[in-house]
């Protein structure tokens, strides 16, 4: 590897930019920053003497030398070199024009990626414009090359040396020409070259696989090389887009054509590839049929429909579903059959993506079967329905009925079918919605419609409260016979939704049915007029939560406890904070009755202990001796624990006799009682305990 100067490459050395190469882009719009930063490093490295600027890598066919890495720097200088000869006037200009050989039939440097590119380029140099808003001016100058990237960029290129060199003193000529080097390497044999170009690129990166299958099967289209080399560069510039791109980077391209090379070759040859292997797959497929599924693709994007769009954007890469495209093969499939009505790509997409969101598909099996849709004369939903065992290998039950249903009653079926499984919170699966509309067995649309709205009436509020309101499970505990499940959850996610749905299927289509065509206040009055109609009592053992807001309110993922020493208790999250039922009602009948009690408690307050997994409703006053806990204890016989303890404080006899004439019994100087669930019993105890501490 040689230490060459721009002087020595132009000197011994006739580059060119073959058509495998791709367009130069550092002059583009998106990229002028990046040729800004490069001229003002380059000038601060001249400043400071030599400047060495990379790599540049070739391979020697005949006389010429075919550059297969560092052509986007390469570039930039001889352009550069033009620009400052053109600027210092006619005689330097035409120097650097001659040396670059234009005219003759082996030129310095040959820009070979398009016939236009390479006309517009011996033009430019020639003319010795430096205003890139007069170079559309020269009579040279095409219409055509308006839709030419490389010439755009190198136009482009221009413009960013009119603005950035003015502050960059260093970068003259004759600097340029003698103090900047590449690091270069000839590969002596063209096979060398070849397979490095396989290896490397302008960036010196390693190629991505679309870029080291793409010259292999340019090799192999004979006389249509070149017209395929373009529209390989029109399928880059359909991923470019922005409108389709985003904010997507760049690199997400190569991303983009990797994925459409494994779409082609799982589609042709009906095979897995994981990843691609560009020297045995080159031999696989044609460069022809990457062109026939990339204009089925662009043909795709054209409809105009965002469910297309979005399934061509996860080509990129970004998205963690369906990475096996699935829904995008079957709609190319769908393509490739010739399908011009947009409503039956909707049918393909529907079926297919809701499929996938919700199973594991199998990639073989599912290629082998579009396979043979390909070759059916068929609709989708006619070859879904004749295929019988085929089908079932790649749909299950619930997607071959709704199918069924779509194919049997038509786009009415169809539109209220996928729009509730669009619902994230039926992601899908509505076999629930599908029992609760047959009647006898036999599907009703109007009763699949009625239950639908009933049910968004209920549920269609996500909050952080989960998928419906406290009013709602409140009502469901007086309807459902097996509810909450396990005595565990309420109902909080989608999926503890559904277990609730799937062990009440009849009792949960009644209360269903009892809100059909009410409104939001409608819904409301029934609601409480259900709750309303519990009574509590002690056979009913959820009663208390549908009459008691405040239950269900601390638990904030709806889900309670039981334990023997504490009974039920309501919980935080899954299991954090258990609060006992019992503390609760006690915590909130003193929140009510505070003033009347608090009155004759003279200086104590109350708290909620709710550490060490036990809940304990504390007593105090400041700069008193004496605590007072009171705890529900399921294990004692379902009644209140009264603890009085102390530090340091020793009671006296009388104090002993009051107590133990209470029920208190001693142990290691903390007295314990026990009192009924009836609160006037408690408060009562509550007010001996008040009375003879000091009272």
């Amino acid at each position: 590897m040689d230490k060459k100067s721009i002087n020595d490459l132009l000197e011994n050395f006739n580059f060119v930019v073959p058509e495998i190469q791709r367009e130069y882009v550092w002059g583009a719009t998106k990229n002028k920053r990046v040729l800004s930063q490069f001229l003002k490093d380059l000038d601060h490295k001249l400043e400071q003497g030599d400047a060495n600027i990379g790599f540049l890598y070739s391979y020697e066919s005949g006389t010429e030398h075919y550059l297969i890495d560092g052509q986007q720097r390469y570039t930039t200088i001889l352009l550069l070199c033009y620009y400052l000869a053109a600027l210092e006037g006619d005689n330097s200009h035409s120097q650097f024009v001659s040396r670059l050989k234009l005219d003759q039939n082996v030129q310095a440097f040959a820009y070979r990626v398009r016939s236009n590119t390479e006309s517009f380029l011996k033009n430019l140099l020639k003319s010795g414009v430096t205003d890139h808003n007069e170079v559309s001016d020269q009579t040279w100058y095409k219409s055509e090359y308006e839709n030419d990237p490389t010439i755009l960029s190198m136009v482009g290129a221009l413009e960013v040396f009119g603005n950035v060199l003015k502050e960059c003193g260093h970068i003259i000529l004759d600097k340029v020409l003698n103090n900047v080097f590449f690091w270069y390497f000839d590969v002596d044999m063209t096979s060398q070259g070849e397979e490095l170009y396989i290896t490397m690129n302008s960036r010196g990166e390693k190629l991505t696989d679309s870029e080291q299958i793409k010259p292999r099967l340019l090799k192999k289209s004979g006389d249509r090389k070149e017209s395929y080399g373009k529209e390989w560069d029109n399928w880059e510039e359909f991923f470019y887009d922005k409108e389709l791109r985003g904010t997507r980077s760049i690199g997400t391209i190569d991303t983009a054509m990797n994925n459409v090379i494994r779409i082609v070759l799982e589609l042709k040859t009906c095979h897995e590839h994981a990843r691609l292997n560009p020297v045995e797959d080159a031999e696989t497929i044609s460069i022809k049929d990457v062109a026939e599924y990339m204009a089925a693709l662009m043909s795709i994007a054209q409809l105009n429909a965002d469910f297309c769009k979005s399934e061509i954007a996860r080509l990129y890469g970004d998205s963690n579903e369906d990475g096996d495209f699935f829904v995008l093969k079957a709609l190319l499939t769908e393509k490739l059959k010739g399908q011009t009505e947009l409503y039956e790509y909707q049918r393909v997409y529907q079926t297919v993506r809701n499929h996938v969101r919700r199973n594991k598909m199998k990639n073989l099996t599912f290629l082998t079967y579009l396979n043979a849709y390909m070759q059916s004369q068929l609709s989708w939903y006619e070859f879904i329905l004749k295929q019988g065992d085929e089908s079932k290998a790649v749909f299950n039950g619930h997607e071959l009925e709704k199918i069924q249903i779509c194919h049997d009653l038509g786009k009415p079926a169809e539109i209220e079918i996928w729009k509730t499984q669009e619902h994230p919170f039926w992601n899908g699966e509505i076999k629930s919605l599908l029992s609760w509309a047959k009647d006898e067995g036999c599907f009703s649309l109007e009763s699949f419609v009625l239950l639908t709205r009933s049910f968004n009436l209920l549920f269609d509020q996500k909050e952080n409260n989960g998928w419906t309101s406290d009013c709602v499970r409140q009502a469901l505990i007086v309807r459902l016979k097996n509810y909450p499940l396990d005595h565990c959850f309420f109902g909080y996610t989608s999926d503890q939704w559904k277990q609730i749905m799937n062990n009440n299927p009849a009792d949960f289509k009644s209360f269903l049915n009892e809100f059909v065509g009410m409104d939001i206040t409608a819904r409301d009055k029934h609601l409480e007029k259900i709750k309303n109609s519990y009574p509590e009592t002690k056979d009913n053992l959820w009663a208390e939560f549908v009459h008691h807001d405040y239950l269900l309110e601390y638990c904030n993922t709806k889900r309670v406890q039981y334990r023997d020493e504490y009974g039920i208790e309501c919980v935080e999250n899954c299991y954090k904070r258990p609060y006992s039922v019992k503390n609760m009602h006690l915590e909130h009948y003193l929140k009510l009755h505070m003033k009347e009690y608090f009155a004759e408690m003279q200086g104590w307050n109350y708290w909620i202990d709710l550490s060490g997994w036990k809940s304990v409703v504390r007593f105090y006053k400041t700069n008193w001796p004496i605590h007072i806990g009171i705890q529900y204890r399921q294990d004692k016989h379902e009644q209140y624990e009264v603890a009085l303890s102390t530090d340091d404080y020793v009671f006296t006899e009388s104090d002993k006799t009051v107590l133990e004439a209470a029920g208190f019994v001693c142990d290691n100087n903390v007295y314990t009682a026990y009192s009924s669930l009836d609160m006037t019993k408690l408060m009562e105890l509550l007010k001996l305990c008040f009375s003879i501490l000091g009272q």
